[in-house]
């Protein structure tokens, strides 16, 4: 256990099917889900390892940006963690850009019983007017947008306080607050605080895990 993690448990997680477009999801959108999304190099693979205590669970690119399929994952509890494609930043091509944006866009549009939005964000980087834009669509659809500022372990004192500005900021551009969270994969920091929030949002009458 990381000395910045609480004890707090997560309900035991494994992969379960992965889908290469929406068209492929049947009944998967029948179930409860969280879903995760971040540019390349967000450190996506690691926090959902680190979340799930399951090292392996999801695979850490070294080409950030390569995987293009959507990963489900199943919690014992019965609801699903979503792991959609990472976009930007990486080598992909404009089209590529522009085909995952479509993705994204189609999986909001579509993917029912989508309780959550994890937008991760690497500390080191401002955050992008897209993703500000995925917050306010999140909002109109009634899904809860919640975002994971990254590798908050790499920034000192007082950089972690630009990032917070830069986020109060954001907030303030839409008119609406929403859920932030900073963490550290490599550390644990914040971890515990992540797994409690959807631990009482997933699990209903958090029941235990």
């Amino acid at each position: 256990m990381h000395k910045y993690s609480k004890e707090i448990p997560f309900p035991e997680t494994k992969f379960f099917t992965s889908i290469a477009n929406l068209n492929e999801k049947e009944e998967l959108d029948s179930i409860p889900s969280i879903a995760f999304m971040g540019r390349s190099n967000s450190g996506k693979s690691s926090l959902l390892n680190a979340l799930s205590n399951h090292r392996g669970l999801a695979k850490v690119s070294r080409t950030p940006g390569k995987t293009k399929l959507i990963n489900i994952f199943r919690t014992r509890e019965g609801f699903n963690l979503v792991d959609l494609p990472g976009f930007g930043y990486s080598k992909a091509s404009h089209k590529e850009h522009k085909d995952m944006m479509k993705l994204l866009e189609g999986f909001l549009n579509t993917w029912q019983n989508l309780k959550i939005l994890f937008i991760l964000c690497d500390s080191q980087r401002e955050f992008p007017e897209e993703e500000l834009s995925t917050i306010e669509v999140a909002m109109e659809k009634k899904i809860k947008p919640v975002v994971i500022r990254t590798k908050i372990d790499k920034l000192n004192q007082s950089e972690q306080h630009r990032v917070r500005t830069d986020m109060e900021t954001s907030m303030n551009k839409i008119g609406v607050p929403f859920r932030v969270f900073y963490v550290s994969a490599t550390t644990g920091r914040g971890v515990g605080e992540l797994r409690e929030f959807i631990v009482e949002n997933m699990i209903p009458s958090n029941k235990g895990v």
